[in-house]
């Protein structure tokens, strides 16, 4: 029977807590790279995120600005009817 004092407890037995990870204290657009400090909440205020399936994507205000202009030149007259 194997001995367990305290003294001679692996490593490997005693668990840890997760640390969480904190916010960013600056987000970069990552289509202009346009950098800006974050708020509380982790994001910048008027910025979007979004999720490509691959990786997370940080808009600044006029990059979201520009997608969303682009989207809605793509949609057609019935659109808007």
């Amino acid at each position: 029977m194997a001995d367990l004092s305290p003294a001679k407890k692996s490593k490997a037995a005693v668990s840890k807590k997760p640390r969480a990870t904190p916010a960013p204290r600056w987000r970069a657009c990552s289509r202009c790279g346009h950098t800006r400090p974050c708020a509380p909440d982790g994001m910048p205020n008027g910025w979007s995120y979004g999720w490509d399936g691959k990786r997370a994507e940080y808009l600044c205000v006029d990059c979201s600005r520009a997608s969303i202009r682009s989207i809605e030149g793509r949609l057609t007259a019935e659109y808007w009817e």
